[in-house]
C-alpha cells in the first residue's frame, strides 16, 4: 500500500497528462487540498485563478466551453437534477426551453407591479424603523426571499410585512455548513455520517415541516392554474391547457425546479441589496454621483419604474461593479471535457473543469485596482464620469450569471430588479452607515460556504425632505 501511494504520488507529480499545469502540488497529490480550501480559505483567495495538476482544471478562457457537459454539483444528490443540477444536456434544454418565456421582457413587465409592491413595503417599513435605523443583512433577506417565494410559485411570505424570519428562511441559513460538508463527502464518503452532526439540533426537529414546505406550495401552485394575480416562473411549466401533473416522478421533478428557482433568485437579490449599499458607503463620491443621476431624473417617486431606471448609466455601472466585486458563487460549476482543445491546449477526455469567475473578476490580470469598487471602469468612454485609467480592463471576466446555455436565465431580471431598488431607496433617503461600521471589510467579514455569510451590517435611512412635501 505504501509503495503504491508513493508511486501514485509520483506519477501524479510528474507523468500525469496535467502535472504541467501550475498549482499547489499537494492539490495534485490528494482533494484533501481541496476540502481545506473550501472550508477555511477566505472568499477573496485566489485559490480557483491558478489550475492545478489535479482531475480539476480551473479555466479563465472562453472558446470551446460549449463542448463541455456539466457535472452534478448541487449540494444534496436528490436523484433528480431539477434544471441546474441536470447533467443531460438534451434534458436540459428541453427544461431550460420550457422556463426560458418566464424570464423574457414581456413577463419580467408583467410582473412589474409585484415588484413594486415588494420594494415599497421595503420603503414604507423602513420609514417606520426607529430612528431609521435599519440592520440590512436581515432586512435584505426578508425582502429578497418575499420577492423570491412570489416570483417562482406566487407564495407570500410576508417576512417583511411582519417584521421576521418565515421557517424557510431561519432554516436555510442554518443549513449552510451541513450543505457543505454534503459536497465534500462526495469525495470522501466515510465522512458522510458525520455531516448530519452538522446540522443544527433546532433545525433537526422542524425538519419535516421544511422538507414538506416546497412540496405543498408546488401542490398548492398546481391547483390555482390559471388564477393567479401575476406571472411566475411556474407559469411554463405547468400551463393551465395541459394536464394536471399527478406522477410522482414528475411532481418530485417540479418540487426540484422550485426549489432551485427559490434559492438561485434569492441569493443574489439579497446579497445585491446588502453589498451594493455596502460599497457605495464606502466610496462617497461614487454615492454622491449615483444620488444625483437619480434625483436629477425623476421628479417624484411613482415616475420611478423599470424602463426609467434602465436608462441610467451610472446606476448600471454601479450595479455591474458591485456583481462584478460579490458574485453569488465563489466555485466555478463543474464541466467534464469531452477531449477538446481550449485556449490551445488539449484538455484529456474526463478531466473536470471549472471556471471561477469569482477569482476572474477579482483579478488583476482583467481589472485595474481589481478590489476597488470603481464603476467608472464600467462607463462608456464618451461618459463625463468615465476614467482613463480601466481602458484596458476586460469587463467580459466578470460573469456573475455565468455564460453559454447553463448561465443563469434570470441574470437581467435580476439586474432590473437591483437598479429598481436601488434607485427607490436613494430617491427617497439619504443613507449612511451607523457608528461602528467603519472597520467592516468584505474581504475580511464575508465567509463563503453554499450560501454567503454576511456581517451585520447598521445603516440609517433619513428620508430626504422637499420643498411642497
Amino acid at each position: 500500500i505504501i509503495a503504491y501511494c508513493i508511486g501514485r504520488i509520483i506519477y501524479n507529480l510528474t507523468f500525469h497528462p496535467l502535472a504541467k499545469y501550475p498549482g499547489p502540488k499537494l492539490a495534485a497529490v490528494t482533494d484533501l487540498w481541496w476540502a481545506y480550501m473550501r472550508i477555511w480559505s477566505a472568499p477573496s483567495f485566489p485559490k480557483l485563478q491558478y489550475p492545478a495538476p489535479s482531475p480539476y482544471i480551473y479555466l479563465s478562457q472562453e472558446k470551446n466551453l460549449e463542448l463541455f457537459v456539466q457535472v452534478g454539483y448541487d449540494a444534496l444528490d436528490t436523484g433528480d437534477g431539477g434544471i441546474s443540477g441536470e447533467t443531460n444536456p438534451i434534458r436540459h434544454r428541453e427544461i431550460a426551453k420550457k422556463l426560458a418565456p418566464a424570464f423574457s421582457t414581456r413577463n419580467l413587465r408583467a410582473k412589474e407591479p409585484s415588484i413594486h409592491r415588494h420594494i415599497d413595503l421595503f420603503i414604507e417599513k423602513t420609514k417606520d424603523a426607529p430612528a431609521g435605523q435599519v440592520e440590512l443583512r436581515r432586512w435584505s433577506d426578508w425582502l429578497a426571499l418575499d420577492l423570491s417565494a412570489d416570483m417562482t410559485y406566487g407564495h407570500e411570505l410576508n417576512q417583511m410585512r411582519d417584521s421576521r424570519d418565515s421557517l424557510l428562511l431561519s432554516s436555510t441559513l442554518k443549513l449552510n455548513l451541513f450543505l457543505l460538508m454534503s459536497q465534500i463527502s462526495r469525495k470522501f464518503r466515510i465522512l458522510t455520517p458525520l455531516m448530519y452532526l452538522t446540522i443544527p439540533p433546532s433545525v433537526w426537529f422542524i425538519m419535516p415541516s421544511l422538507l414538506n414546505l416546497n412540496s405543498s406550495e408546488v401542490k398548492t401552485r398546481i391547483e390555482r392554474r390559471g388564477q393567479m394575480e401575476h406571472l411566475d416562473y411556474f407559469e411554463h411549466l405547468i400551463p393551465a391547457e395541459k394536464p394536471v401533473p399527478t406522477d410522482k416522478k414528475q411532481l418530485y421533478h417540479l418540487q426540484n425546479i422550485a426549489g432551485q428557482l427559490l434559492l438561485a433568485s434569492w441569493q443574489p437579490l439579497a446579497n445585491q441589496f446588502y453589498s451594493f449599499i455596502f460599497f457605495i458607503l464606502k466610496e462617497p463620491s461614487t454615492h454622491e454621483r449615483l444620488v444625483n443621476e437619480i434625483r436629477r431624473a425623476f421628479i417624484n417617486y411613482e415616475s420611478i419604474n423599470l424602463e426609467a431606471v434602465g436608462k441610467l448609466k451610472f446606476l448600471e455601472a454601479c450595479a455591474q461593479e458591485s456583481l462584478r466585486l460579490h458574485q453569488d458563487t465563489v466555485d466555478g460549476l463543474p464541466r467534464v471535457s469531452p477531449g477538446a482543445i481550449v485556449d490551445g491546449t488539449y484538455i484529456p477526455k474526463g478531466v473536470i473543469c471549472q471556471i471561477s469567475y469569482f477569482s476572474a473578476s477579482r483579478s488583476p490580470r482583467f481589472f485595474k485596482d481589481p478590489l476597488a469598487f470603481r464603476p467608472q471602469r464600467w462607463l462608456s468612454p464618451e461618459h463625463p464620469d468615465f476614467d482613463e485609467k480601466y481602458r484596458n480592463d476586460n469587463l467580459k471576466a466578470s460573469k456573475p450569471f455565468s455564460q453559454g446555455p447553463r448561465g443563469c436565465p434570470g441574470g437581467a431580471i435580476a439586474l432590473a430588479v437591483i437598479k429598481l431598488f436601488m434607485a427607490k431607496v436613494l430617491w427617497q433617503f439619504d443613507i449612511e452607515a451607523m457608528p461602528g461600521q467603519e472597520s467592516l471589510s468584505f474581504e475580511k467579514h464575508f465567509k463563503f460556504m453554499v450560501f454567503w455569510e454576511r456581517p451585520s451590517f447598521w445603516v440609517r435611512f433619513k428620508s430626504v425632505e422637499r420643498a411642497g412635501g
